[in-house]
């Protein structure tokens, strides 16, 4: 029988169930590396309700929900032990549970439920597909709230947030129409040839920027309501010569 010597040996392996004579040194060994008991922040064990063990995603650091409720602004959470920021964070619920954790948690309490002679009390798989379902249906709820007091603007460039994309600041501007949109939007709308977009990053006085823009589209606008605009026949189009046109348009017969 091979005997293993060393606990490292054992991630090598990708055992996925190890005998339970090796369990204790794979879990003191795992100890070393993380505490899967208690938060690191404010030292309280993790449990199933407030104090979750949430991994933060950009540096990987468990931390527990409610100590990074303490850090968490303007949809923004930074990481309290390497100052890596998350962005675009609807709420801390939709940061991952560690799995690790959580289903030592749950093995915990359903030992103690089945030694008082009761059943299994939580099935993880369950429990994290719920809690993932709840925070979907919150992140929707906020979305739609940030859309009703919409314009929303970011707090480190002062532009507002895209209508359309709410993640997404809009920091191009386009000089033929005259609006600011968001990367997805000037790469959908905004690349005609005559659209000469700007990229408002690249702008030192932004506002002065916009609004010596928004002054000469104005005094534009003015001049034209000055000159009368005859109709034109030729530019009357119903819709026998739309059908026409299409039908004449041997590119557009496969659509």
């Amino acid at each position: 029988m091979k005997v293993i010597q060393n606990p490292t040996q054992y991630f090598f392996e990708q055992s996925n169930n190890p005998s339970d004579e090796y369990l204790d040194k794979i879990n003191l060994f795992i100890g070393k590396l993380i505490n899967q008991k208690q938060c690191l922040l404010c030292k309280q064990d993790y449990n199933i309700k407030d104090r979750l063990p949430r991994i933060l995603i950009h540096c990987g650091h468990t931390i527990c929900t409610q100590c990074l409720g303490n850090f968490y602004r303007n949809r923004r959470v930074r990481c309290p032990l390497c100052l890596k920021l998350v962005k675009h964070l609807d709420s801390i619920d939709r940061l991952p549970i560690n799995h690790t954790i959580f289903t030592k948690m749950a093995d915990e309490i359903n030992k103690k439920s089945r030694f008082h002679g009761g059943t299994d009390v939580i099935d993880p798989q369950q429990y994290l597909f719920t809690q993932f379902q709840q925070s979907a249906v919150q992140a929707q709820k906020i979305r739609q709230h940030q859309q009703n007091q919409y314009p929303q603007i970011d707090p480190d460039s002062g532009l507002e947030f895209c209508e359309f994309h709410n993640d997404r600041v809009k920091h191009f501007f386009c000089m033929k129409h005259k609006i600011t949109c968001c990367r997805v939007c000037s790469d959908m709308i905004h690349q005609k040839k005559d659209c000469i977009v700007v990229d408002l990053y690249e702008i030192e006085d932004i506002p002065a920027f916009l609004n010596e823009a928004y002054k000469l589209n104005q005094e534009n606008n003015c001049q034209n309501q000055n000159i009368e605009f005859l109709p034109d026949e030729d530019n009357n189009f119903n819709d026998e010569d739309l059908e026409g046109e299409f039908a004449q348009n041997e590119s557009l017969k496969s659509l």
